[in-house]
């Protein structure tokens, strides 16, 4: 904001140009109306004049010592309270006739999109812009030359410490009439920024607030729609923080869809929010689904480090296939009006017959016939139950075999605390055919067989580590973990493992295993305090069968869960999440370490989860290892086969029900 674009100005009664905000009266009708007039008007008095040729009058600013023009590309100064001191700014005009230009500071503030700006010309700023005093308040700029105009800075002594930002800014107003003499407008502004930093307790604090979301179908059946997600981002601390989003929609059986054009925030001031407003096409109508905004704050231009944990907030929302929903609804009712006519006109047939041949219908039928059925009918059930057999068999999930390790994981950071956010970086790629990974921890506290800690998600999923292998965030922290598993003590070593696997089935092709140890309650190192080499392979323990559930992002996607409340006894402390190489960074984590206060605030969202969500032992389909697709295939097989067995079997007259062929029941 040191310079602005040239501008041309054309003087005269036609409408003023420029860069800058303008304001003007009439309307575009009226000037092709006035010009066509002009044109075709007989009288050559009453003809627009034509324009005097342009004049430039280009300006800038930038900082200046005593004389001339210094390389600062902004006012920067750290202070305190009641401070005070002198500084000067250039004023500089491009063009080839004198400029008088007025010069003023205004508070700092962000626009709708995040970007830099100041305050309206006409609101008196109250903070950095009121402290700012200019010795001139209109500046004559020769052409071709600059002008130097020094200005005070005077800190009030109750200051509130933290960033404070202000600008110094020339504009040039200008106006004129149009053709029809309405009254143009123009103000062109530049300036420069200024940065104070006064001394105190920095609390770097990022909040994500009222998150929602909405899905919008198609008219194709077998079409996907798109999501649409707004949330507020707010800060809350009193320094400038940037801020990296990312936004996915995930599917309530799998699939996940990350959500497109969001950008990198750079420069958040203190108090500011903005409404961040996200679309994600090409997602599946699952009928429920959950939108999961993840935030990883940031430091700005000769800003702090937050070290903040990444901000997770997920909402749920309503995904239905309707024009799918109809289709199906359309045809089952057909059918069901089809069977119901050839039932009623057998049934018709069966008590006509009944009539001519019986002369009294029993008082009483039983509720279920069975009659003794033909050798045929016998070794076709026999089939039919071979088959339901077989089908269970290799649908049911058995115990996956153990797999080869395959390398081990790195864990970051190498320590680190219980409410630390941690991922690992596995040696190498994952062997094929495996497409998909699963992550467990097993030791002290936890089941034999391990606890899932992050569900079964596509490998391209994840970004890739510097070794070749990939870079896997833990949805949750190991405070979380134990919480969920029904402990608070954590001790000794833990073993993080990275399962390859595919999409459904048990099979599995290779393990990366990392190692972590706790030496105090809270307190975390990768190495082994005894002197073992770092992250060794741990002793092979029974696989538990995968979950499904599917918690991608473009980093992770988040899950959010209710956390427990923090053990007095440990202070957290501000910890930085690790970044994936080749993803977005984001690493997701539901607590919530605010700086300088040392408390901790948990995922306020409790819904839409994946992955596993609440407190207590057990709890979710993650924790079990059940694989929920392959659970639902298997129930919609049997549900199939069994009407089958039961439609075959009437069809044979091996079962009856009353009221089926016509005679009424007791």
């Amino acid at each position: 904001m040191t310079s602005t674009a040239p501008t041309r100005r054309r003087p005269g009664p036609s409408a003023a140009t420029a860069t800058g905000t303008g304001t003007g009266t009439g309307t575009a009708a009226a000037v092709l109306l006035a010009l066509l007039l002009a044109l075709f008007a007989a009288p050559a008095a009453h003809a627009v004049p034509a324009p005097a040729e342009d004049r430039k009058s280009t300006f800038g600013v930038q900082p200046a010592g005593p004389k001339e023009p210094d390389a600062r590309a902004h006012f920067s100064y750290g202070v305190t309270g009641g401070a005070g001191l002198r500084d000067q700014i250039a004023v500089w005009n491009y063009g080839d006739e004198p400029l008088t230009v007025a010069v003023y500071a205004s508070d700092a503030v962000n626009t709708a999109d995040g970007g830099f700006d100041l305050l309206p010309a006409g609101q008196a700023p109250k903070d950095a812009g009121s402290w700012i005093k200019l010795e001139k308040d209109t500046v004559t700029v020769p052409p071709k030359a600059n002008v130097i105009v020094p200005f005070t800075l005077a800190v009030p002594r109750d200051a509130t410490p933290g960033d404070h930002t202000a600008g110094i800014v020339a504009t040039l107003a200008g106006g004129g009439q149009d053709a029809q003499g309405n009254k143009v407008r123009l103000d062109q502004r530049v300036g420069t920024r200024v940065y104070l930093r006064l001394a105190g307790e920095l609390t770097p604090r990022l909040a994500v607030e009222d998150v929602q979301a909405s899905y919008a179908g198609t008219p194709n059946p077998f079409g996907t729609g798109s999501a649409t997600v707004t949330y507020t981002l707010r800060n809350t601390g009193n320094v400038r923080l940037g801020a990296r989003q990312a936004v996915r929609i995930n599917g309530m059986l799998g699939g996940s869809v990350t959500a497109g054009g969001l950008k990198d925030l750079g420069d958040l001031l203190p108090g500011s929010s903005l409404t961040i407003t996200a679309k994600a096409d090409g997602v599946k109508p699952a009928l429920r689904s959950s939108a999961v905004v993840s935030v990883q704050a940031v430091a700005t231009r000769e800003g702090v480090d937050p070290k903040l944990p990444s901000l997770t907030r997920s909402v749920s929302l309503w995904t239905v296939p309707w024009t799918l929903l109809a289709l199906v609804l359309a045809i089952t009712a057909c059918g069901l009006w089809l069977w119901r006519r050839r039932r009623l006109a057998r049934a018709a047939a069966t008590a006509s017959a009944r009539r001519r041949t019986t002369p009294e219908i029993a008082k009483k039928e039983p509720i279920v016939h069975f009659t003794r059925p033909s050798r045929r009918d016998a070794a076709g059930a026999a089939v039919l139950v071979a088959a339901v057999v077989t089908l269970a068999a290799a649908a049911l999930p058995g115990a996956a075999a153990e797999a080869a390790q395959a390398g081990t994981a790195v864990i970051n950071p190498a320590t680190g605390t219980d409410t630390t956010s941690v991922d690992l970086a596995t040696s190498a790629a994952c062997p094929a055919p495996a497409t998909n990974v699963l992550v467990k921890v097993t030791g002290k506290g936890f089941p034999a067989e391990g606890k899932n800690v992050v569900g079964n998600s596509p490998i391209s999923t994840y970004g890739q580590a510097p070794s070749g292998g990939i870079v896997i965030p833990l949805t949750m922290t190991m405070r979380d973990y134990a919480n969920e598993a029904g402990f608070t003590t954590l001790e000794g070593r833990y073993d993080l493992t990275v399962v390859c696997r595919k999409a459904f089935g048990s099979e599995t092709y290779g393990d990366f295993t990392g190692s972590m140890w706790f030496t105090s309650n809270t307190e975390y190192r990768t190495t082994d305090p005894g002197g073992a080499q770092p992250t060794p392979t741990p002793t092979p323990t029974p696989k538990p069968t995968p979950t499904s559930t599917q918690t991608s992002g473009p980093s992770p996607s988040p899950t959010p869960t209710t956390t427990s409340t923090p053990d007095p006894s440990a202070t957290p402390t501000p910890t930085t999440t690790a970044t994936a190489t080749g993803g977005t960074g984001l690493g997701l984590s539901t607590n919530v370490t605010t700086g300088g206060t040392g408390t901790t605030a948990g995922s306020t969202s409790g819904s839409g989860a994946t992955g596993g969500s609440g407190s207590g032992k057990g709890g979710g389909l993650a924790d079990t290892g059940t694989d929920a697709v392959t659970l639902a295939l298997i129930a919609a097989g049997l549900v199939l086969t069994g009407g089958t067995a039961v439609w075959w079997a009437r069809r044979r007259g091996l079962l009856s029900f009353p009221g089926a062929s016509g005679t009424p029941g007791n």
